[in-house]
Formats: C-alpha cells, structure tokens, sequence
C-alpha cells in the first residue's frame, strides 16, 4: 500500500487526486507545517527537504508534488490518466511544469498579498503585480482548453489535474474568472469528478462547483 504524508491544505491535494483516480490503496499520515510536522527530525530522515507531500511506494521514496503525479499516472493510470504519443507526453509535461513554475508561483503572491499577510508584510503593488501575470497566465490555458476542454489529447490527463488543483487558489488571489468561461467551465467540471471530490475537503472546492 502506498503512504502518503500531507494534509489537507497543501500540495498533497494533487497527489491525493491521483491517487484516488487510479484507485489504488493509500493511507496517509498527517504531517503538520511545524517543527512537530515537516521540521522534525523523524520527518527530515524521511524528506530531508522538510516539504510535503511525499511519497513512500513500496520502499521508494518521492517528494515534489509534480513528479509524484506524474509518477502515479505513469505506473498505476497509464491508460487514462497518461498519453501514448511522445509529443503529447511532451505537451503533457510542459503544462505541468508550467503550471508549477508559472501559474502556481504568480496566484501565491498574489494571494498572500490581496488576502492572507497584513502590515507591514502586505504590498497591494507586488499583489496587483502578481495578479497582471496570473491573468496572463489564464488567457494562455483558456485559449488552449477553449476547444476540447482539455489540456492535451481530447481527454482528462494528469495534466488537468495539476493544473485544476493549482487554479483552487485562485480565490484567494482576488481574480474573478469571469472573463474566462473556459476555465470556470473547466474548473466546475474536473472538481466534480467522484476522485476529486474524495481527494478535497469540502471548502477548497465549493467555491468552483457553484
């Protein structure tokens, strides 16, 4: 069985979500953000990087979100969850990536500064900054999801859910989707699948379902 250690307000959603869509048997342990939790030196021997989530497969270790996720939909959910071609792999792997490193960093900062830190920490121009390339950002996945309502290949991928899990924080960023259908659309529809709605607690995913 496959241990999973997380909690339900981080990263670990993502890795919960393909888990669940594989269905295969997992169990997690509840790791705090403390020194309790992530900083303790009975965590540390387990991912000295001190960051959930990770992964414990029969003996092999994994940490970082994205290539966990990959890792899942490669091994237990190829068929459905994965591609065959290797340049939609290549698309596949793009968007995932870019959706850590561009889409996530940008709604982050802007969330923590149009919603979560208060003076002096709080700075509406780095918010409104942040909030500028995340809107970028979203034109670039609507004009790409406008068509088949999927990242690549006409289907659900593990890149829709990165992606998709990514986007639940945009809430906090202050950013209506208004001026995206496609993505609210797409929000509503992924969010509502059976594995997605086992993977969330409640809160994070309400506020897309309505």
């Amino acid at each position: 069985m496959i241990k999973l250690y997380g909690n339900p307000y981080s990263r670990a959603n993502r890795v919960r979500w393909a888990l669940e869509e594989t269905g295969q048997l997992y169990e997690e342990e509840l790791v705090t953000l403390d020194s309790n939790g992530t900083r303790s030196k009975e965590f540390t021997k387990i991912n000295p990087n001190s960051r959930i989530p990770v992964i414990n497969d029969e003996g092999l270790i994994l940490f970082e979100s994205i290539p966990i996720c990959i890792y899942i939909a490669k091994k237990y959910g190829a068929e459905f969850l994965y591609v065959k071609d290797i340049k939609e792999e290549g698309l596949l792997l793009q968007w995932s990536v870019w959706a850590m490193t561009e889409l996530e960093k940008y709604i982050e900062t802007a969330s923590l500064h149009m919603t979560w830190y208060s003076a002096p920490q709080k700075d509406l121009t780095i918010g409104e900054n942040a909030q500028n390339e995340v809107i970028r950002c979203l034109n670039m996945l609507e004009s790409t999801i406008k068509d088949s309502g999927y990242i690549v290949g006409k289907k659900f991928t593990i890149a829709d859910l990165i992606v998709t899990e990514v986007l639940t924080g945009i809430v906090f960023a202050k950013i209506s989707l208004d001026p995206f259908p496609s993505i609210r659309n797409y929000l509503k529809k992924n969010l509502s699948r059976p594995a997605a709605t086992k993977a969330f607690a409640p809160d994070i995913i309400e506020p897309y379902l309505k």
